[in-house]
Protein backbone atom coordinates (compact mmCIF):
# COMPACT_ATOMS: atom_id res chain seq x y z
CA UNK A 1 0.00 0.00 0.00
CA UNK A 2 1.34 3.49 -1.10
CA UNK A 3 1.99 5.81 1.08
CA UNK A 4 0.05 9.26 1.18
CA UNK A 5 1.83 12.37 -0.59
CA UNK A 6 2.52 15.16 2.13
CA UNK A 7 1.60 18.22 1.65
CA UNK A 8 5.49 19.56 0.95
CA UNK A 9 5.40 16.55 -1.52
CA UNK A 10 2.20 18.07 -3.05
CA UNK A 11 4.05 21.10 -3.56
CA UNK A 12 6.92 20.52 -4.96
CA UNK A 13 5.27 18.39 -7.77
CA UNK A 14 2.38 21.02 -8.81
CA UNK A 15 4.57 23.96 -8.80
CA UNK A 16 7.49 21.74 -10.49
CA UNK A 17 7.08 23.66 -14.23
CA UNK A 18 8.06 27.15 -12.27
CA UNK A 19 10.55 25.70 -10.06
CA UNK A 20 12.08 24.78 -13.64
CA UNK A 21 12.04 27.97 -15.11
CA UNK A 22 13.60 29.25 -11.74
CA UNK A 23 16.49 26.62 -12.21
CA UNK A 24 17.47 27.96 -15.76
CA UNK A 25 17.34 31.23 -14.29
CA UNK A 26 20.20 33.73 -15.78
CA UNK A 27 21.84 34.28 -12.82
CA UNK A 28 21.86 30.46 -11.64
CA UNK A 29 23.75 29.68 -15.26
CA UNK A 30 26.04 32.16 -14.83
CA UNK A 31 27.05 31.61 -10.99
CA UNK A 32 27.10 27.99 -11.83
CA UNK A 33 29.30 28.77 -14.92
CA UNK A 34 31.62 31.12 -13.55
CA UNK A 35 30.73 33.69 -15.70
CA UNK A 36 28.84 36.23 -14.24
CA UNK A 37 30.88 39.83 -14.42
CA UNK A 38 32.10 41.37 -11.17
CA UNK A 39 29.52 44.12 -11.91
CA UNK A 40 26.55 42.09 -12.36
CA UNK A 41 27.84 39.95 -8.66
CA UNK A 42 28.17 43.15 -7.03
CA UNK A 43 24.87 44.31 -7.58
CA UNK A 44 23.42 40.42 -6.35
CA UNK A 45 25.36 41.20 -3.29
CA UNK A 46 23.81 44.69 -3.04
CA UNK A 47 20.03 43.19 -3.65
CA UNK A 48 20.31 40.27 -1.64
CA UNK A 49 21.94 42.39 1.42
CA UNK A 50 18.48 44.07 1.42
CA UNK A 51 16.02 41.16 1.28
CA UNK A 52 18.24 40.04 4.63
CA UNK A 53 15.95 42.83 6.43
CA UNK A 54 12.45 40.94 4.59
CA UNK A 55 13.56 37.87 5.61
CA UNK A 56 13.82 38.83 9.12
CA UNK A 57 10.67 40.20 9.49
CA UNK A 58 9.52 37.07 7.57
CA UNK A 59 10.95 35.06 10.37
CA UNK A 60 10.00 37.40 13.08
CA UNK A 61 6.24 37.48 12.59
CA UNK A 62 7.00 32.98 12.55
CA UNK A 63 8.29 33.54 15.72
CA UNK A 64 4.90 35.31 16.76
CA UNK A 65 2.79 32.87 15.18
CA UNK A 66 4.63 29.77 15.63
CA UNK A 67 2.61 26.72 16.94
CA UNK A 68 5.03 25.06 19.36
CA UNK A 69 8.59 25.81 21.06
CA UNK A 70 10.51 24.19 18.33
CA UNK A 71 9.03 26.02 16.08
CA UNK A 72 9.49 29.28 17.65
CA UNK A 73 13.22 28.14 18.82
CA UNK A 74 13.98 27.53 14.92
CA UNK A 75 12.51 30.92 13.77
CA UNK A 76 14.21 32.92 16.67
CA UNK A 77 17.86 31.20 15.43
CA UNK A 78 16.63 32.32 11.95
CA UNK A 79 16.32 35.95 12.84
CA UNK A 80 19.61 36.11 15.13
CA UNK A 81 21.48 34.72 12.40
CA UNK A 82 20.16 36.84 9.66
CA UNK A 83 21.08 39.85 11.77
CA UNK A 84 24.63 38.96 12.61
CA UNK A 85 26.19 36.35 11.00
CA UNK A 86 24.42 36.84 7.14
CA UNK A 87 24.32 41.05 7.42
CA UNK A 88 28.54 40.49 8.51
CA UNK A 89 28.95 37.56 5.30
CA UNK A 90 27.45 40.83 3.04
CA UNK A 91 29.09 43.61 4.64
CA UNK A 92 32.46 41.80 4.76
CA UNK A 93 31.91 40.65 1.09
CA UNK A 94 30.93 43.65 -0.52
CA UNK A 95 33.97 45.38 1.17
CA UNK A 96 36.16 43.05 -0.41
CA UNK A 97 34.77 42.83 -4.20
CA UNK A 98 36.29 44.49 -6.40
CA UNK A 99 33.91 47.12 -7.83
CA UNK A 100 30.70 48.67 -5.83
CA UNK A 101 27.41 47.72 -6.99
CA UNK A 102 25.41 50.47 -9.58
CA UNK A 103 23.23 53.02 -8.13
CA UNK A 104 19.99 51.82 -7.11
CA UNK A 105 20.50 48.06 -7.48
CA UNK A 106 18.89 46.74 -4.53
CA UNK A 107 15.44 48.98 -5.62
CA UNK A 108 16.10 47.13 -8.58
CA UNK A 109 14.67 43.56 -6.98
CA UNK A 110 11.75 45.09 -4.33
CA UNK A 111 9.68 42.81 -6.03
CA UNK A 112 10.51 39.95 -3.87
CA UNK A 113 9.86 41.74 -0.76
CA UNK A 114 6.68 42.96 -1.72
CA UNK A 115 5.36 39.82 -2.64
CA UNK A 116 6.92 37.93 0.35
CA UNK A 117 5.63 41.03 3.13
CA UNK A 118 2.33 41.41 1.12
CA UNK A 119 1.53 37.42 1.42
CA UNK A 120 2.64 36.94 5.35
CA UNK A 121 0.41 39.50 5.94
CA UNK A 122 -2.13 37.89 4.34
CA UNK A 123 -1.59 34.26 5.43
CA UNK A 124 0.42 34.80 8.84
CA UNK A 125 2.82 31.73 9.74
CA UNK A 126 1.09 29.27 7.33
CA UNK A 127 2.54 31.65 4.49
CA UNK A 128 5.91 32.43 5.78
CA UNK A 129 6.47 28.59 6.10
CA UNK A 130 5.55 27.83 2.64
CA UNK A 131 7.00 30.54 1.06
CA UNK A 132 10.76 29.99 2.94
CA UNK A 133 10.29 26.47 2.00
CA UNK A 134 9.89 27.57 -1.65
CA UNK A 135 12.59 30.05 -1.90
CA UNK A 136 15.02 27.68 -0.12
CA UNK A 137 14.32 24.18 -1.98
CA UNK A 138 15.49 26.64 -5.15
CA UNK A 139 18.30 27.60 -3.35
CA UNK A 140 19.36 24.27 -1.87
CA UNK A 141 18.54 22.46 -5.48
CA UNK A 142 20.48 25.24 -7.56
CA UNK A 143 23.19 25.28 -5.13
CA UNK A 144 24.17 22.25 -4.65
CA UNK A 145 24.00 21.07 -8.23
CA UNK A 146 26.63 24.20 -8.78
CA UNK A 147 28.53 23.17 -5.84
CA UNK A 148 29.10 19.43 -6.89
CA UNK A 149 29.32 20.22 -10.47
CA UNK A 150 29.59 23.74 -11.28
CA UNK A 151 32.62 25.83 -11.52
CA UNK A 152 31.72 28.72 -9.13
CA UNK A 153 34.73 30.92 -8.49
CA UNK A 154 36.78 30.82 -5.51
CA UNK A 155 36.14 33.11 -2.55
CA UNK A 156 32.82 35.07 -1.29
CA UNK A 157 30.61 33.12 -4.31
CA UNK A 158 31.86 29.90 -3.57
CA UNK A 159 31.48 30.25 -0.19
CA UNK A 160 27.30 31.78 -0.30
CA UNK A 161 26.86 28.67 -2.57
CA UNK A 162 28.88 26.28 0.25
CA UNK A 163 26.47 27.42 2.47
CA UNK A 164 23.69 26.90 0.67
CA UNK A 165 24.74 23.05 -0.45
CA UNK A 166 25.49 22.17 3.36
CA UNK A 167 24.18 19.64 5.91
CA UNK A 168 22.65 22.83 7.85
CA UNK A 169 20.99 24.17 5.30
CA UNK A 170 19.59 20.92 3.91
CA UNK A 171 18.48 20.02 7.34
CA UNK A 172 16.67 23.85 7.29
CA UNK A 173 14.75 23.15 4.39
CA UNK A 174 13.69 19.26 5.74
CA UNK A 175 12.14 21.32 8.82
CA UNK A 176 10.44 23.49 6.74
CA UNK A 177 8.65 20.82 4.85
CA UNK A 178 8.03 18.88 8.36
CA UNK A 179 5.90 22.52 9.04
CA UNK A 180 4.50 22.43 5.96
CA UNK A 181 2.83 19.42 6.40
CA UNK A 182 1.77 19.79 9.81
CA UNK A 183 -0.47 22.89 8.63
CA UNK A 184 -3.85 22.95 9.75
CA UNK A 185 -6.36 20.57 7.27
CA UNK A 186 -8.16 23.77 6.95
CA UNK A 187 -6.25 25.72 4.92
CA UNK A 188 -6.66 24.77 1.59
CA UNK A 189 -3.42 23.07 -0.46
CA UNK A 190 -4.84 25.80 -3.34
CA UNK A 191 -3.48 28.33 -1.11
CA UNK A 192 -0.50 26.88 -0.31
CA UNK A 193 0.21 26.60 -3.89
CA UNK A 194 -0.43 29.54 -5.15
CA UNK A 195 2.05 31.02 -1.96
CA UNK A 196 4.56 29.23 -3.01
CA UNK A 197 4.60 29.51 -6.89
CA UNK A 198 3.79 33.16 -6.24
CA UNK A 199 7.52 33.11 -4.33
CA UNK A 200 9.21 31.23 -7.11
CA UNK A 201 7.90 33.57 -9.68
CA UNK A 202 9.10 36.28 -7.34
CA UNK A 203 12.45 34.86 -6.68
CA UNK A 204 13.14 34.83 -10.85
CA UNK A 205 11.85 38.58 -11.20
CA UNK A 206 14.44 39.29 -8.20
CA UNK A 207 17.83 37.84 -9.56
CA UNK A 208 16.59 39.00 -13.29
CA UNK A 209 17.01 42.21 -11.78
CA UNK A 210 20.40 41.63 -11.29
CA UNK A 211 21.31 42.25 -15.11
CA UNK A 212 19.27 45.73 -15.08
Amino acid sequence: MALPVSRSERLLKATAPVMEQALRMRFVAEVTAGTISHADYADYLEIEAAFVDTATRLHGLAVWGAPDRTALERNARAVHALTTTQADYFREARAAWPVPARPGAARRAEVLSRYALDAAREGGYPAVMTMLFAAESLYLTWCTRAHERGAVPDGAMSAWVALHADQAFRDGVRALAAEVDALPDDIPQERLTRWFAGMLEAEIAFHDAVFG
